[in-house]
C-alpha cells in the first residue's frame, strides 16, 4: 500500500527551484559513496539548469508531492538496444526522496509511474543506474525486484 496524500505528477513551470534542490541533494548523496561523484564548484547552478531541462520535457521526469511540497523525483529515459528482442528499456538515472519522507513507499510509487510512462514509450523493461558503492540504493532496488543487468566500469584518463 502506498502512502496516502502523495501525488506523483510531471513537474510544472515555476517548480524548478524545488526540483533543483532535490537534484543537488541526489548528487551530493552519491558523492558520499564514490569520489568520482565529486560535485563541481558550480553544482548548485548546474542543478538549476537540469531542473529547467526536466520541466521542459524530453526525459521521463516525475515529482512526488506531499501537502503542496515536492519531496522526491525520478528522472530517466528510454534506451533502445536494437539487436535485442524487446530492446527498449526505461532507464532510471536519478531517483531521490527527501530523508524526512523515506520509508513511505514514495520511491516505489515514483518507480511505478516511471514504468507506466516507459511502457507508453515502448519499453518492456526498466533498469536503474546507481553508483556501484551506493549500498542503500542497491538494497532498495533489489527489494523491489530489480536484478543486475549491466555493469559499468570507470577509469580516469
Amino acid at each position: 500500500m502506498y502512502e496516502a496524500g502523495v501525488s506523483v505528477r510531471k513537474p510544472r513551470k515555476g517548480e524548478e527551484g524545488e526540483l533543483a534542490r532535490l537534484i543537488y541533494r541526489f548528487y551530493a548523496f552519491n558523492e558520499e559513496f564514490d569520489p568520482a561523484w565529486a560535485l563541481s564548484d558550480d553544482a548548485e547552478e548546474r542543478a538549476t539548469e537540469e531542473a529547467r531541462r526536466a520541466v521542459e520535457g524530453g526525459d521521463i521526469v516525475f515529482v512526488a508531492e506531499v501537502d503542496g511540497q515536492i519531496v522526491g523525483y525520478i528522472r530517466g529515459y528510454v534506451r533502445e538496444l536494437r539487436l535485442l528482442k524487446d530492446g527498449k528499456i526505461g532507464v532510471i538515472t536519478e531517483l531521490y526522496v527527501h530523508p524526512r519522507f523515506r520509508g513511505r513507499r514514495i520511491g516505489a510509487l515514483l518507480i511505478d509511474r516511471f514504468a507506466e510512462e516507459a511502457r507508453e514509450r515502448g519499453a518492456s523493461r526498466i533498469a536503474a543506474e546507481i553508483p556501484s558503492s551506493n549500498i542503500v540504493a542497491e538494497r532498495f532496488y533489489s527489494k523491489l525486484g530489480f536484478r543486475n543487468f549491466m555493469i559499468t566500469y570507470i577509469k580516469e584518463v
